[in-house]
């Protein structure tokens, strides 16, 4: 009786220190999705490959400016073109260029960015002023792709019924216009008419229609151009659109639907009627944008944690937060386990194995790690079937094992390199030691319960993997716990919980029910 009052006390104490920790810390902070909570940051790479045929040779392309929607954390060009950026009007040209460029010349211009999500509200009543600065004249004029003057965009501007009222009003109606046209990923450039006339367009057509129709409206409106901010390699742009209102530039994407918002995947590259990439004629040229995202600590953060401000720690030490992310969530990655073991019943190799590899997957994604877990794992328990013939003694045999698991997995590196597989190239950063145990288990369950026994278990480990995966990499979880690593302590008391649990385990009922069943 005494140990469980003892418990009880312990569960309950680990879940109001918690709660009194994080009620603290809330009020100390003024904005706590600012000054708290970490940020998702995305690293971009703009990589770029051209055959100079040892001639000279240029590229120009544009780089992220920051502003109220976009904050550029760091750049770097890697290559080896000279590499150079410069102010022109709005935007930030970047540019490679060089004398003598021979054929399979690589280079990339990396940066990382902290996004935001931007929503206006846009008066009603504010009626569409007589003038505009001379500054906007350009934005309000007529080219040869944004046909202000046409007959058939005024058309389509009563026909949209945007030809009246006040500001808000009209650019509703040329958005919801715009919008309900058809999409089709047209290439090259597609004026304003030509969208108008086909009633289709992809994302430049729309954008140039929006244009024209919101400058034969009075409104002064801008092209946008960027990327969306996807993880992973693509090489589409996006092209939207900024109207002006009372001195604001608000953004319009009558592609995907935003109206006076932007999202935080979308990244402005360049301002105006450009083109993305420009270059010398007569080369080869290609490009791409490799996008990745990480969660990194405010800034605010940084210097306002207090005493234990683990986040300035890793900073001044030089260890990556994504280390930080790591250690906070591998506890909840336990609990996990220790839910499917004792709640659930599901066999596994090891106590915490499952939640190292479903760490260690955070590089590759679920289904590589699982691959590549498999693909070592089946390799080793070959090996150790070899080395039994030996009749070795057991340190002996699990160094040789440990050699055989770095073997392993350079090769399923060499080879997931070989054909593209660059998420199952990442295989390599799995935890040698725990793959190696996670061989000798499987080997020992095969020889000494059998085939059937070994596989149950093999299947059971990946189950609770997959368990600790999904709860690990949840993105609400992964808040919680970097912004009140506290929340470790409300971890420790359902151990607790689990650590006394007496009940039935869902595998045994499963088991067991046809016999339960008779007896009732």
């Amino acid at each position: 009786m005494r140990r469980d009052t003892l418990v009880r006390a312990c569960i309950a104490a680990l879940l109001v220190l918690p709660a009194m920790l994080a009620g603290a810390k809330m009020a100390r902070f003024d904005s706590l999705a600012e000054d708290l909570l970490p940020r998702r940051q995305y690293d971009v790479a703009v990589q770029v490959g051209l055959d100079g045929h040892g001639e000279a040779a240029r590229v120009r392309t544009f780089a992220p400016r920051s502003d109220w929607h976009q904050q550029v954390v760091s750049e770097e060009s890697i290559g080896p073109l000279p590499f150079s950026t410069s102010d022109v009007g709005l935007n930030r040209e970047a540019v490679w260029s060089g004398g003598q460029v021979p054929d399979g010349v690589q280079a990339e211009y990396r940066f990382s960015v902290l996004t935001s999500d931007v929503v206006y509200a846009l008066p009603e009543g504010l009626p569409v002023p007589a003038a505009y600065p001379a500054a906007l004249a350009s934005d309000l004029a007529a080219t040869e792709v944004v046909q202000v003057d046409s007959p058939e965009i005024a058309a389509a501007l009563t026909l949209a019924g945007a030809d009246s009222g006040d500001i808000a009003s009209r650019l509703t109606a040329i958005h919801t216009f715009v919008e309900g046209l058809g999409s089709r990923p047209f290439k090259g450039t597609t004026d304003a008419l030509t969208t108008l006339r086909l009633g289709e367009a992809s994302c430049n057509g729309k954008s140039r229609l929006f244009v024209a129709m919101a400058r034969a409206a009075g409104i002064p409106a801008r092209l946008v151009g960027g990327v969306i901010l996807e993880s992973g390699h693509k090489r589409t742009s996006h092209q939207w659109v900024e109207a002006y209102v009372a001195g604001h530039w608000v953004p319009y994407c009558p592609t995907n639907g935003y109206a006076a918002e932007l999202p935080s995947t979308y990244l402005a590259l360049y301002r105006g009627d450009e083109a993305l990439f420009r270059h010398t004629s007569d080369i080869d040229f290609d490009y791409a944008f490799d996008i990745h995202t990480q969660m990194v600590p405010s800034p605010n953060a940084r210097q306002t944690m207090g005493p234990l401000n683990l986040w300035a720690l890793f900073d001044r030490v030089g260890l990556p937060f994504a280390l930080l992310r790591t250690l906070l969530m591998l506890p909840a990655g336990a609990l996990v386990v220790v839910f499917f073991r004792n709640v659930v019943g599901l066999p596994t190799f090891g106590t915490f194995l499952p939640a190292l590899i479903a760490a260690a997957s955070g590089a590759t994604g679920l289904a590589w790690g699982l691959v590549g877990l498999l693909i070592v794992t089946l390799g080793v328990v070959l090996v150790r079937a070899l080395v039994q013939r030996f009749g070795l003694l057991h340190s002996p045999s699990l160094a040789i094992l440990l050699t055989a698991v770095v073997g392993w997995l350079l090769l399923v590196s060499l080879f997931a390199d070989a054909v593209g597989l660059a998420s199952l190239a990442q295989v390599a950063l799995f935890p040698i030691a725990v793959l190696a145990i996670a061989a000798e288990r499987l080997y020992l369950a095969w020889v000494e319960r059998g085939p059937r026994d070994a596989l149950r278990d093999l299947a059971g480990t990946l189950v609770v993997i997959l368990g600790c995966y999904v709860v690990m990499n949840s993105l609400a979880l992964q808040l919680i716990v970097l912004g009140f690593p506290e929340v470790l302590l409300v971890i420790v008391a359902a151990d607790l919980y689990l650590g006394r649990w007496t009940g039935i385990r869902v595998s045994e009922y499963l088991r067991f029910r046809p016999a339960m069943g008779v007896v009732a």
